[in-house]
């Protein structure tokens, strides 16, 4: 049976950065619609939402621009996407969790959901980019209803075949319950990579 890292847990708190990664890749190598995702290019991060329940409980966020360019001009102006490497691996995709805001946000399914919901949005391609959609609306597409039934439909799908269902448990816990659980939650922390200009001005002549 594939584990948690308990060990770890027990001993210093709950590694939720650590732990999520194991869900993600469970999610990958057991729903086919997932199957182009490679965890090793993902980064699990944590980020302190304040106290207020209501707002955004998880983003993904992509290393690179449409198409996966390295590039984009924006009003005359050239930008670059940013790049992070961990341990000489590049990172495609940062998906953060809002703590304590993303682990009190309703049960075990609809946490479950919002994991399969960021994982939707990375590209087919698998390529830095988002998921596009045709039309305005290319993130989500033209009927967010639409799109919100299609997680439901890929989360009960993971969670009826998956063979490790104990990936996921600790989704059944609010924040101060798995922090009473544990004695602490930590997580890797990586501020929002922002693309850098690297237009160059024209050197002025002399006056």
């Amino acid at each position: 049976m594939l584990q948690g890292n308990t060990d770890k847990n027990s001993a210093t708190g709950f590694d939720f950065t650590g732990n999520m990664t194991l869900l993600v890749d469970d999610i990958i190598k057991t729903h086919p619609f997932f199957k182009h995702i490679k965890v090793k290019n993902i980064l699990i991060a944590i980020s302190p939402s304040n106290g207020n329940r209501n707002g955004v409980v998880a983003k993904l966020r992509p290393m690179l621009f449409e198409g996966g360019s390295r590039t984009k001009t924006v009003r005359g102006i050239e930008y670059a996407a940013p790049e992070v490497m961990i341990n000489g691996t590049n990172i495609l995709y940062i998906v953060y969790f809002h703590l304590p805001r993303f682990l009190n946000h309703g049960d075990q399914k609809t946490k479950l959901m919002t994991v399969l919901h960021e994982l939707h949005h990375i590209s087919p391609l698998f390529n830095g980019d988002i998921r596009r959609y045709s039309g305005k609306n290319y993130a989500h597409g033209n009927s967010r209803k639409d799109f919100d039934s299609l997680v439901s439909i890929y989360t009960d799908e993971y969670i009826h075949t998956t063979a490790h269902p104990e990936l996921s448990i600790f989704l059944k816990f609010k924040y101060n319950e798995l922090k009473r659980k544990y004695g602490a939650i930590y997580g890797d922390m990586i501020r929002i990579p922002r693309s850098k200009n690297v237009s160059f001005q024209k050197p002025m002549g002399n006056i």
